[in-house]
């Protein structure tokens, strides 16, 4: 039997919509994605030996290392015509592209970005919901430099990650443009269905689909009660037994509305979202020379944060 190889891939960026992509695509019935996401098998020379930031280890031991293993992944497809996996670090890793270039040289690319500020400060919420960051947003700011040097995982680079320009241009100096498609996390937000459609014309498969958008995916937050929160989030015994009787897509989809359900928001200081606004402005003006793309509503965000 031939072995399902993946030709499209979900790049990135980290926080900016592609857990819910990934799980929107995968309901169409000529789509296959594995569900377990972050593989990140062509980042893997890129990496450190080992990722050392407080809950890292999960990086460490759930990346993929070897072809064998990746191949697995795809062991449940049917006959699908689009394969396809996410892994939000292939973007910001300079040596991903060239290496899905060589082993899939016509794979499509589905890039996600979101207004850089907003990417890192939910990075940020999402390393607090699951208590990994302790520190003040303000503090692990000026903390990046020295976690990158220690060799965190790149969820901790809230600044570094969101520069998009340089990262887009090489998957698009790679593959070339009519191979990649950039997706802006404010679009999809406002319209999920159209963008997905959108994405399956890009693929090749029938655009006369309407994904279950209902539920959103690996959001970031802060637990209105912790307790609760890591009975949902967390194994236990309980699910443990119940599980055998629940399918893995309800039982995916009941805990993200659970979560969701729980998960409250936190507001960044304006002076600091200032601040990290003026710091990507350049890179932003960069992106939109390489996409020939206006990215106007990432500074009206900019202009309306700073007027409350």
């Amino acid at each position: 039997m031939d072995v399902a190889r993946p030709n499209f891939f979900i790049v990135g960026a980290a926080k900016s919509g592609t857990s819910s992509l990934d799980r929107y695509l995968s309901q169409h019935p000529d789509i296959y994605i594995p569900p377990k996401k972050e593989a990140h098998f062509f980042s893997i020379p890129d990496f450190p030996e080992r990722f050392t930031g407080p809950g890292d280890e999960g990086m460490n031991l759930y990346t993929i290392r070897d072809e064998e293993a990746y191949l697995k992944l795809f062991d449940g497809h049917k006959g699908e015509r689009a394969v396809g996996e996410a892994s939000v670090f292939y973007l910001f890793y300079p040596g991903t592209a060239r290496r899905i270039r060589e082993a899939y040289p016509d794979a499509k690319i589905l890039i996600m970005l979101r207004n850089p500020v907003d990417r890192a400060f939910s990075a940020y919420m999402h390393l607090v919901r699951d208590e990994r960051e302790t520190l003040p947003f303000r503090e692990s700011l000026a903390k990046e430099e020295e976690r990158i040097r220690q060799h965190y995982e790149p969820l901790w680079y809230y600044r570094a990650v969101g520069l998009y320009a340089a990262q887009v241009k090489r998957y698009l100096d790679v593959f070339g443009p009519e191979q990649v498609k950039v997706i802006l996390f404010e679009e999809f937000a406002r319209d999920p269905v159209q963008v997905v459609r959108d994405c399956c014309a890009f693929l090749g498969v029938s655009t006369d689909f309407v994904p279950d958008t209902s539920v959103r995916h690996n959001e970031s937050g802060i637990p209105k009660s912790r307790s609760i929160y890591n009975f949902i989030a967390k194994p236990n015994a309980l699910k443990e037994i119940v599980k055998p009787f629940i399918p893995a897509s309800v039982r995916e989809r009941l805990g993200n509305r659970a979560k969701s359900m729980v998960l409250g928001r936190m507001e960044m200081e304006p002076d600091l979202r200032e601040e990290l606004a003026a710091f990507f402005a350049p890179d932003i003006d960069r992106l939109e020379a390489i996409l020939g793309r206006d990215l106007s509503l990432w500074r009206r965000a900019r202009r309306a944060a700073g007027s409350q």
